[in-house]
């Protein structure tokens, strides 16, 4: 009897060992993520532990504050395909705002862009020293646009217009089709960099997970009713009204205060960032992609030296849209311009060459950057600058243009045969009549014989010529008989 009760006691212990262990594997196989497979819990989670670490945008009336900002406002409007003009557009305006220690308004009216330009500026907007406030005006802030109304130290819009879907996309240029991503190697870092940014503002992290992984869209209200935008604002007055006396507190944890008095200061793009935008719109970006490849393929298939220009010009200027870092291609658009005018100037050609070239130069002179970290100049003296450079690149493509036009018409010119007869020259020599004598013509020495008597120093005129000499006659003064 003893010995079954001992038989069912240990039975009884392994049974709830096995039931233990089973449990233990089952609550284990729950926490343990599938690879390669989107944890929307995590990522929501993650983003409310940064929305609880710290706190900044807005901040309550009463909040202390170290210095006062204003009281006028930078306006700069982010329009169109956000890539590497918009970014650098955006870069410079925080560098002139902090100099005139004024906030910066940033107006969005965007579809969206690129993710690396548009992070950069993200980054940008955190480290800016006085705040930023992003205003989303006439229809939307989709996509990158959303990400920087999140970034930015007071987020508002204009009622009619709608952010969200950020959601990433591949774009095929061959079938014109785009294809969501939701990849988590993909996905993470960008839920990652609008929580870092946007939660930490006070943005509803839900929401900001949301716009990611399920691309949702919401109106003017829907945001300020979901907690991710601030303020709505009938227009940039009242936006300036509704912000006058506010204190907002920089991600460095300055606690600034706004003093405006509705009034704006414009900051427009220059030159450099006006090219670089209507380059970087992916539609122009992909036919000069599209046709500098086909210009080179046919051309180097056919030695076409003129088209192989106007393929590689082409190409760069796609590769510039498409995000490669201008400076290089600043330089490359210098060093190949250069290249095509000299040989232009020294080959026969059709004047394509030497057209590639110039528009090349200028170009390549256009991109090249004044402004830039490592530059401390005042902004009077960076648009002295680049007025210089402009002036420059002018005035050598206007030369080039004007050598080339020369060469070109001196080519195509008929060719024009010296004619003896009818040529003035000077007699070295007394020539008798008859007798024969030097004379000077056109630099060189020719033997001569004269019809009359010719003195020395005279001045002849060649009448025609017997072998190796020419018959010289002295010439007449107009107003002789």
């Amino acid at each position: 009897m003893f010995e079954t009760n001992r038989l069912r006691a240990f039975a009884a212990l392994v049974f709830a060992a096995l039931a233990a262990a089973q449990a233990l594997v089952a609550s284990g196989q729950e926490d343990v993520e599938e690879p390669g497979k989107l944890n929307v819990d995590r990522l929501l989670q993650e983003c409310y532990d940064i929305a609880r670490e710290a706190r900044y945008g807005l901040a309550p009336e009463g909040t202390e504050y170290s210095r006062v900002v204003g009281p006028s406002i930078v306006v700069i409007r982010i329009e169109g395909t956000i890539g590497i003009a918009m970014r650098d557009y955006l870069l410079e305006a925080i560098r002139y705002a902090e100099s005139r220690n004024l906030p910066l308004l940033v107006e969005l009216n965007t579809p969206g862009g690129l993710l690396d330009p548009t992070f950069d500026m993200v980054v940008a907007i955190s480290e800016a020293r006085v705040p930023v406030i992003g205003y989303v005006v006439d229809k939307w802030a989709e996509s990158a646009g959303t990400i920087l109304l999140m970034a930015t130290h007071v987020a508002a819009m204009e009622p009619g217009t709608i952010i969200g879907s950020v959601q990433p996309v591949i774009y095929d240029p061959a079938s014109g089709t785009y294809r969501p991503q939701l990849e988590p190697k993909i996905i993470n870092p960008i839920v990652k960099m609008l929580c870092e940014h946007g939660a930490s503002r006070g943005r509803n992290p839900e929401a900001l997970v949301r716009f990611v992984v399920y691309n949702d869209n919401y109106t003017a209200r829907e945001a300020l009713e979901k907690g991710v935008i601030d303020l709505i604002a009938e227009s940039r007055e009242d936006l300036a009204r509704q912000l006058d006396g506010r204190v907002v507190v920089l991600p460095s944890g300055e606690a600034v205060k706004l003093e405006l008095d509705g009034s704006f200061e414009e900051y427009p793009p220059n030159l450099r960032i006006r090219l670089l935008h209507i380059i970087s719109d992916p539609v122009v970006s992909g036919l000069l992609l599209s046709l500098g490849a086909l210009a080179l393929l046919f051309s180097i298939a056919s030695g076409n030296f003129p088209g192989i220009a106007i393929g590689a010009f082409l190409l760069l200027l796609g590769l510039l849209g498409s995000g490669f870092n201008p400076n290089i291609i600043a330089l490359l658009l210098l060093l190949g311009g250069a290249i095509l005018v000299f040989i232009e100037l020294y080959t026969p050609g059709f004047g394509l060459v030497g057209g590639t070239g110039i528009l090349m130069l200028v170009l390549g002179l256009a991109l090249m950057p004044i402004r830039g970290e490592g530059l401390a100049i005042s902004e009077e003296y960076a648009d002295t600058l680049i007025l210089m450079v402009y002036a420059i690149g002018a005035s050598i493509g206007g030369f080039t243009a004007f050598s080339v036009y020369k060469v070109l018409k001196a080519r195509k010119a008929p060719p024009k045969l010296w004619k003896l007869e009818g040529a003035e020259g000077v007699a070295i020599d007394d020539i008798p009549k008859g007798g024969e004598g030097f004379i000077l013509l056109e630099g060189e020495y020719w033997k001569a014989v004269a019809v009359e008597d010719v003195r020395k120093g005279d001045k002849v005129v060649v009448i025609g010529k017997e072998g190796p000499l020419l018959k010289v006659a002295p010439k007449k003064d107009e107003g002789s008989q």
